[in-house]
């Protein structure tokens, strides 16, 4: 067969595209940005297949921003275009899979065989990750970012600022400030944020969990009752008999909604034990976090007094 003297995108796999796929922050709070579609503008910086690429200015003091991978390649690991963070709970990859409990699969290392395995998924139809279809552990909805963090669309630090020779002032595109100290940060990889491997913002943000206080477990072995405190008035007893089942037998729930707290009781102290370490710090009730620390021994009741004829 002859060789083929010019590329069919199509049959290539070149990838043709209306519309990003951008998390909020990336995208910017106005709802009317203007994009410049290139098509073909550059290849995937993790497959090499050529894509649409999108680049905008998501405020009037951010720096341009454009997709650096193709969309084939974000649905495998629902990620957005941009930042490569998770589209769901916005936060790198390494982390979410270690709050799911996912174990990374390993990799292709050559171009090709990445090719194959991408190619593999879209013919089996398997690309659309179910990430989002994933119950969603107490640890990831505590770690999760809620809102848009708009700073990261910030102008990059000008260098020559840094060696004292900017001479632009104020007309300067870039920020005007000393660069932080801790160069952890600063050896990001794309492919390994990506891929979930040796990432340093996920490593900074598991570490700070890992640091996390833990509470210290009462001397006094009748104690089996864990305090709730900020629970929700919404929360109901099966909400909390729902987060705590899985320990153990609960002997009772106590509600106090005048004081938005509760108390949950087992019936073995193995059982508080357990459900005190998993929950001190990932307790979430009704989409609110929830302090647990473990309840005070009731004090003995008092002998009524005799009386002066006693």
């Amino acid at each position: 067969m002859a060789h083929r003297q010019f590329h069919d995108p199509d049959a290539d796999g070149w990838e043709r595209s209306d519309m990003p796929i951008v998390c909020e922050s990336c995208l910017g709070p106005n709802p009317f940005v203007r994009m410049q579609r290139i098509e073909f503008g550059s290849t995937c910086h993790i497959s090499g297949r050529p894509y649409t690429v999108f680049r905008w200015r998501p405020g009037n003091e951010a720096r341009y921003k454009k997709t650096v991978i193709c969309q084939e390649v974000a649905k495998a690991k629902n990620v957005c275009q941009v930042c490569l963070l998770d589209l769901d709970y916005n936060l790198p990859v390494q982390v979410r899979d270690y709050a799911l409990g996912i174990e990374n699969d390993e990799e292709p290392q050559s171009g090709v065989g990445k090719e194959f395995q991408l190619q593999k998924k879209i013919d089996e139809g398997s690309l659309d990750s179910s990430f989002a279809n994933k119950r969603p552990s107490d640890l990831l909805l505590k770690l999760q970012r809620t809102a848009p963090y708009y700073d990261r669309n910030r102008a990059k630090i000008c260098s020559f600022f840094v060696k004292g020779t900017c001479n632009r002032g104020a007309e300067c595109p870039y920020r005007h400030e000393m660069p932080p100290e801790n160069t952890e940060l600063a050896k990001q990889n794309m492919k390994d944020r990506y891929y979930g491997v040796n990432d340093p913002v996920a490593n900074k943000m598991l570490r700070r969990v890992a640091e996390m206080p833990k509470l210290e477990t009462p001397e006094d072995q009748s104690i089996t009752t864990l305090f709730l405190g900020g629970v929700n008035p919404d929360v109901k007893e099966a909400d909390i008999r729902d987060a705590f089942y899985a320990f153990g037998e609960i002997s009772g729930v106590r509600m106090v909604p005048s004081k938005t707290c509760a108390f949950v009781t087992f019936t073995t102290r193995a059982a508080a034990e357990a459900a005190a370490e998993d929950k001190q710090h990932t307790l979430m009730l009704r989409g609110q976090r929830v302090r647990v620390t473990w309840g005070k021994p009731q004090a003995p009741p008092r002998e009524p007094d005799g009386g002066a004829g006693a």
